[in-house]
């Protein structure tokens, strides 16, 4: 029941979620920023472990040239340098955790956008149903 809702109530609404579409933003380039930073914390220390891995098989090749069953075992250790993208367990679930809370929040964002939205063409359109009804009061005075 109730009276009608009226202009105000609807620019009210419209405010309530551009203020809304406003955090949320806020909120996305917040955690982008820490996913980023995170991200490349975890990239420099696979790159820092892969770069130590290439100096010890290089020193290890230099001084044992000649025993080649030694040298197919710095290959092994080689071949371990691609298993550190997901070594840092720890970091990759929290990337994964908050690329899951991104989402989310880029879900609520368009929600309130289009809710936003809606609630702008609905003050809209009663700002002019009160045009057109103050106009006839203005014929029937």
């Amino acid at each position: 029941g109730g009276k009608m809702a009226n202009s105000s109530y609807y620019y009210d609404a419209y405010k309530r979620e551009k203020r809304k579409v406003k955090d949320y933003q806020e909120n996305l380039s917040e955690l982008k920023d820490i996913r980023y930073n995170l991200r490349n914390t975890l990239t420099d220390e696979i790159r820092s472990v892969n770069t130590e891995i290439d100096d010890l098989r290089s020193d290890l090749k230099e001084s044992v040239r000649h025993n080649s069953k030694f040298t197919s075992h710095v290959g092994d250790i080689y071949d371990e340098r691609e298993k550190y993208v997901s070594s840092d367990s720890y970091l990759s679930t929290a990337i994964g955790e908050l690329d899951d809370e991104i989402t989310r929040i880029n879900n609520l964002k368009d929600e309130a956008e289009s809710d936003r939205d809606y609630y702008y063409r609905k003050y809209e359109q009663k700002k002019e149903e009160e045009y057109q009804a103050w106009l006839r009061t203005l014929y029937n005075a």
